[in-house]
């Protein structure tokens, strides 16, 4: 019966509510999130800009046709029960920096308007430490839990809420983000251990570690995001020492035929990306090879874009990820 219940709760989130454009937590997640940076010549474009608040790095800006708002004016998204609609600070962040580009895009005052009432949401509910908490349970993770991914977007959030309003409030709120990234997990920070190469990574789901690398390579996005823009010499280090233990971390990955989403000691079944969030990585590696000149990176982005040109894989990879969603989570 439970199997049967899971099937129904499936096909209606990812199937049914993203034909009918009905808010569901797949509408949202799987709305088309591009890279903003796809080329050494944009990359240049991105480091000259100087005199105001640069777009982020992955276009959100498909992420504002998502409409579901709590009566605060924030995005919410509707889990199933006992969760219930509930703010998501990563979604929020995305819907936020979306909101931004449409603004460095059009130039039309609204936009930034309706950016700076989600940073200063966010300014007001962050805690002295830095942090931005979940406020409802998610499998290992019981409330209030916080998110290395969470953190480093909301710092980009933050980073332009300072350059588009000068309110030193803002960058204050952008660096204290960060302030737990060199602080083991066991202390309450971001740091983990990566056993298989003796190198340390930031962590999703500090509660409940898996590894889940997308996570990973978002938070180096944002710490390079500040870094540019800072010149903090902590923030550089972040940003280093993040991306070696990525090129380590990689070939844990990648099998002969797709990616890894994370590596769950739990799970049945390995945790195979999605099509989407395979899609969503490659992207992640587009941009960091990018911003890193890795050789090794960039080899890592054309073998997954191979990967996921191949039709059978993706069919493979969606049909194995059903099954570990039905049986595990």
């Amino acid at each position: 019966m439970l199997l049967i219940k899971k099937t129904i709760n499936l096909i209606d989130n990812y199937l049914i509510a993203r034909w009918q454009n009905r808010p569901s937590t797949a509408l949202f997640w799987y709305l088309p999130e591009p890279p903003t940076i796809t080329s050494e010549q944009d990359l240049l474009t991105y480091r000259q800009i100087s005199h105001t608040a640069p777009r982020y790095l992955i276009d959100y800006r498909e992420k504002l046709n998502y409409r579901l708002e709590n009566e605060e004016g924030i995005i919410v998204l509707p889990y199933d029960q006992p969760i219930g609609q509930q703010i998501n600070p990563e979604a929020a962040f995305q819907y936020a920096l979306g909101l931004h580009d449409m603004f460095c895009i059009t130039h039309k005052p609204h936009y930034l308007k309706h950016f700076l009432h989600y940073a200063k949401f966010f300014l007001q509910r962050q805690t002295n430490d830095g942090l931005w908490h979940y406020d409802f349970d998610w499998f290992g993770s019981k409330a209030p839990w916080h998110s290395a991914l969470a953190q480093a977007r909301g710092a980009s959030v933050m980073l332009r809420a300072w350059l588009q309003s000068k309110d030193p409030i803002y960058l204050n709120s952008a660096e204290l983000a960060f302030a737990k990234f060199n602080k083991p997990i066991e202390q309450g920070g971001f740091l983990c251990q990566f056993s298989p190469t003796g190198t340390t990574y930031f962590e999703e789901y500090p509660n409940n570690p898996t590894g889940v690398i997308n996570g990973f390579m978002a938070s180096l996005i944002s710490i390079w995001d500040l870094a540019i823009r800072l010149n903090k010499s902590w923030l550089n280090e972040l940003w280093v020492n993040g991306i070696f233990s990525l090129q380590k971390m990689l070939p844990f990955y990648t099998t002969s035929w797709w990616s890894l989403y994370d590596l769950d000691p739990e799970t049945p079944i390995k945790n195979v990306n999605s099509p989407r969030y395979h899609l969503l990585e490659l992207h992640y590696l587009q941009i960091l090879s990018l911003l890193s000149s890795s050789n090794i990176l960039h080899q890592a982005y054309q073998v997954r874009l191979r990967q996921y040109h191949n039709r059978l894989f993706r069919q493979r990879a969606f049909l194995q990820k059903f099954l570990r969603k039905l049986l595990y989570k």
